[in-house]
């Protein structure tokens, strides 16, 4: 066969790259305006306010990242459809036409759709998409069609156009290589250049890292370049890289730092087992308990529970997001995977069972929940920490007939089969209820939505659960275990109290309330030392009388020597953060360093980053000692290496 080769003009080769150029064109144009509109949409999230958002997130830098992250995308993704493209040239034209060309459709689809999505998840999640969707993806997929009507319609409209708009470049660009006698030259330099990557994988390998760029830019500019597609592709085949062994220091100087395997302080002297019942309170804000907030709820139980509890004003949540804070809760461990700890390969670490330990003192125990069974991995993470039932939904009655929700079963129910399965517990027992009412969309009964009309939907929801609490407490205040008992309450991360107007910083986006009530005691204590998540595992084991050392990077609450001086918190993949009663210093796991350093007592904004500032350079240096010991500790236990 005789291969023609046609007269090549300068408008032959526009004709036949055009195509190809706007391709590329306008994929990165439509990445450029997703990313415009995230960063509208979400600065006040990202930013402190809009001022610091002007002057130090618009820059050339950013933006050349931005393009550069996205023209990274569009090529890895689609260089093996130019090259098959290059192929066809010759033959395969129906296979590529009927197999191989929807494939690409579909991927690119995907792509847009997740950085469509992530510009309205980023609310929650407060981090660009990763291995963690896999965990959460079933929500909006099972409750899509309870959404508004025209809500529903916006949604499948705009999948519909994405899919309508990349199937129209695509098949442009097929076309365009249809003829074999066509000069497709720009998308073969593409391919070209990608078979030379091994040649300079040095560069390249660091440019597939997600948080690469922060050398040029710092952790809040990074999260409006990224590419969601970019991170949740790393994050999935990296899943559990984030617990690489940290070493910052000798290992004895670590320990001494921060003590994570400890005895307890327990009082033997009194011999009396008391019943243990925590609640983890979802999306609870500290603000709805802080009477000089614009956000305080009138609350007629805790308001009055308070009166004769043990509350604690300056407690801190470790994460974001509620599998994170199941672990910081029940297991006293911090989560460094970007999927939850109990999903990850790291589930054979030492760990101090939470029910487990409990057993060995006769204690029965049980986790209950209005969910279905084993959503986020809750039962999965209840089962790991040896806690002996695990109770949803499905097993409470007739649950059909019962108020459901957006979410689940409504609080008042749950918390009314609660009641009646501790009755038939038996002493001591240990009992975890985790609400649900509170969560997102806050999609409260019908009887209860009309009442305070002035709330946000989140300070209606934290209405609503204080009346089920309520209904619980006075029925439970008739039975015969009621006074042996110790109620604790704990967030299991903070949450925006009025999610039209979402104010976040480093200190107020981890403030939550912790209060211990035991009616034997009757008395109320207001306590303000600086306390975590961290430290309920101690409490509830010490309350126990478990006179085993644990592994907690807590203490416990009724035993003030034991407190650390200092909680830490998880603000993304890359960037964690130390407090201590005066500031609040944020460090880049990425380039190892202080990212800033606030003097949230007196700067209640956290305008001024004091990182630079001499006189702090004794404070920097040791928070800094502190969040490496931290992150040392913590994935050498992982690894099964902590002493």
């Amino acid at each position: 066969m005789k291969i023609k080769f046609p007269l090549i003009t300068t408008n032959t080769i526009w004709k036949n790259n055009k195509p190809f150029i706007v391709f590329i064109s306008v994929l990165l144009i439509i990445y450029s305006l997703l990313k415009i509109i995230f960063y509208n949409y979400n600065y006040q999230i990202i930013f402190n306010d809009k001022q610091e958002n002007i002057n130090n997130s618009i820059s050339l830098n950013v933006v050349q990242w931005s393009i550069l992250y996205d023209l990274l995308i569009i090529s890895l993704v689609n260089v093996p459809l130019l090259f098959i493209l290059q192929l066809s040239r010759w033959k395969f034209n129906k296979i590529i036409s009927y197999i191989i060309l929807p494939i690409f459709i579909l991927l690119n689809s995907f792509i847009l759709l997740l950085n469509v999505t992530d510009i309205f998840y980023f609310r929650f999640h407060f981090q660009r998409a990763d291995a963690d969707l896999f965990d959460v993806l079933d929500y909006p997929l099972q409750k899509l069609f309870s959404l508004n009507f025209f809500v529903i319609v916006a949604i499948f409209i705009a999948v519909a156009g994405i899919i309508i708009l990349i199937t129209k470049l695509c098949k442009n660009l097929y076309n365009s290589f249809k003829n074999g006698d066509r000069c497709n030259a720009l998308s073969l330099f593409f391919v070209l250049l990608f078979i030379l990557i091994p040649f300079y994988k040095n560069y390249f390998n660091r440019l597939l890292v997600p948080t690469f760029p922060l050398v040029n830019l710092n952790s809040k500019q990074l999260i409006v370049v990224q590419n969601s597609f970019h991170t949740f592709v790393y994050a999935v085949f990296r899943k559990n890289s984030d617990a690489d062994i940290k070493n910052y220091m000798p290992i004895e100087k670590a320990q001494q730092e921060l003590p994570v395997k400890k005895m307890l302080q327990v009082n033997l002297k009194d011999t009396a087992q008391k019943n243990i019942v925590l609640f983890i309170m979802e999306s609870i804000p500290f603000e709805f308990f802080d009477s000089s907030s614009e956000y305080k709820v009138e609350m007629p139980f805790f308001d009055s529970i308070i009166k004769k509890s043990t509350f604690f004003n300056n407690a801190f949540s470790y994460a974001l997001e509620s599998n994170k804070g199941i672990t910081a809760v029940l297991a006293g461990t911090p989560t460094l995977t970007n999927i939850p700890l109990y999903h990850s390969t790291f589930t054979n670490m030492p760990i101090t069972g939470l029910g487990t330990e409990l057993k060995k003192n006769n204690y029965q125990s049980f986790f209950c929940i209005g969910d279905d069974y084993n959503n986020f991995g809750f039962a999965e993470c209840v089962n790991w920490l040896g806690i002996n039932k695990y109770y949803c939904k499905n097993d409470m009655g007739k649950f059909k007939l019962l108020s459901a929700q957006t979410m689940g079963l409504q609080d008042e129910d749950v918390l009314n089969f609660m009641n009646n399965k501790i009755d038939e517990t038996q002493q001591p027992f240990f009992a975890v209820n985790y609400n649900i009412s509170t969560h997102f969309p806050y999609d409260i009964p019908k009887y209860y939505k009309n009442k305070h009309s002035n709330y946000s939907g989140a300070m209606k929801s934290m209405s609503y659960y204080d009346h089920s609490l309520n209904l619980f407490f006075n029925n439970a205040k008739t039975k015969p275990w009621f006074k042996n008992t110790v109620f604790i309450f704990c967030p299991d991360h903070w949450m925006y109290p009025d999610y039209e107007k979402p104010g976040f910083n480093a200190i107020n986006s981890h403030k939550i309330p912790i209060i211990i009530y035991d009616p034997s005691i009757d008395k109320k204590k207001t306590n303000s030392l600086l306390v975590s998540q961290f430290d309920i595992l101690g409490t509830i084991l010490s309350i126990g009388k478990c006179k085993d050392s644990i592994i907690s990077y807590g203490g416990n609450l009724l035993d003030s020597n034991s407190i650390s001086e200092v909680a830490f918190c998880k603000i993304n993949d890359g960037l964690y953060q130390v407090i201590d009663t005066a500031y609040v210093l944020g460090f880049n796991t990425g380039i190892n360093k202080p990212e800033y350093l606030y003097h949230y007592k007196t700067d209640k904004n956290l305008k001024v980053n004091l990182l630079q500032t001499q006189s702090t350079g004794a404070v920097v240096n040791r928070l800094s000692i502190k969040i490496k010991a931290f992150l040392q500790n913590a994935t050498r236990q992982y690894h099964g290496l902590l002493r």
